[in-house]
């Protein structure tokens, strides 16, 4: 399934949700971009009832670990449990999935390596935005989550907010950066008063609001903007937390070494670097990685002699991380980790 960026001042479509929607569709096929299924057994039925209309299952991301009691790293843990909850989930009739309900970003981008792990289906995910700053509930901003889905095999991505200010927002931030699909679940009340959306090209019906009021809200929405996406001058590098934008000539430090002196040498770095160099060379550096990821403040180099550990910190660092070539690895094993976790070759 693949739902093209937008270009044009065109209304998006719908993606069905509710069984008592499929008369809609067959009425208006072409105001639907696709249908989201409860389980299995919905996602079969749908799929055969609704021709070639593309029907996904809605997957939920499951409670995050005691950070105190699981094994550690606590993402690779994560990942792992994400693979023990989908794994007896997924359909062979699913055109694509849609994650939903992460209680962090960090969860969600594991809940996303854990099913691109486990399948090759187009994956949609969910954000929560949490103020009219563009932030989700952990503080992560809206640039920066895109930033990183882009590049680790989402699709596209549907936000949802508490407020149409904050939806609005979150929309006006993230449309110059996405090389993805936007799109909303949204209150059809909150397109007829004419809710500014940017590039927004799929809408959701919400809990109490239903398809055929959210496609009449669409028809009838004349605040749709479109905002170039042009920025293709620097490289959008986040921590995991917050945007970077950097260009391939950024000011790298020396070379920092996972031990006990890490927080102070990330402090120390902080002032005389545009980007972190941390270097890799055992298991346990992965977990001093994952501990000390609040402090990391700049982009962040990664480098390990070993492909299998450059890989683990990978897993770990919820940005996206550089590669500078320091301690050069195999170019099938670049382009893996390009495409796997999105490490941005310089």
């Amino acid at each position: 399934m693949e739902i093209p960026l937008c270009h044009t001042a065109q209304h998006g479509q719908i993606l069905l949700t509710g069984a008592e929607a499929l008369e809609l569709y067959r009425a208006r096929p072409e105001r639907f971009a696709g249908a989201i299924a409860p389980d299995g057994a919905q996602c079969a039925a749908w799929a055969e009832a609704l021709g070639g209309l593309p029907v996904g299952l809605a997957l939920d991301c499951p409670p995050l670990p005691d950070t105190d009691t699981c094994e550690k790293p606590v993402a690779m843990h994560y990942i792992g449990q994400c693979k023990q909850v989908f794994r007896p989930i997924l359909h062979e009739d699913a055109a694509f999935y849609y994650l939903r309900g992460a209680q962090t970003f960090e969860a969600l981008r594991a809940a996303v390596l854990a099913l691109t792990d486990l399948s090759g289906r187009t994956v949609i995910a969910e954000l929560e935005v949490e103020d009219d700053e563009g932030r989700l509930s952990d503080g992560t901003d809206i640039r920066a989550a895109v930033g990183v889905l882009q590049r680790i095999g989402v699709s596209t991505v549907i936000l949802t907010a508490h407020d149409p200010h904050s939806l609005s927002e979150a929309l006006e931030l993230a449309a110059p950066y996405a090389r993805l699909s936007l799109g909303a679940a949204v209150h059809s009340a909150w397109l007829r008063v004419q809710t500014p959306l940017y590039n927004t090209e799929v809408f959701v019906p919400v809990e109490h609001d239903s398809e055929e009021n959210l496609l009449r809200a669409i028809e009838g929405h004349t605040a749709g903007r479109i905002v170039p996406r042009d920025h293709d001058d620097f490289i959008l590098a986040p921590d995991g937390r917050n945007a970077h934008f950097i260009d391939p000539t950024i000011d790298i430090s020396d070379e920092i070494e996972c031990g006990p002196r890490l927080e102070e040498a990330l402090l120390e770095a902080e002032e005389d670097a545009g980007a972190f160099k941390l270097v890799l060379e055992c298991e346990d550096d992965v977990i001093a990685l994952e501990a000390y990821q609040y402090m990391i403040s700049r982009p962040l180099c990664l480098c390990a002699e070993s492909a299998e550990l450059l890989e683990q910190g990978l897993r770990v660092y919820a940005g996206l991380a550089l590669y500078d070539g320091t301690w050069e690895q195999p170019e099938e094993v670049i382009h893996y980790l390009e495409q796997k976790y999105g490490l941005i070759r310089l």
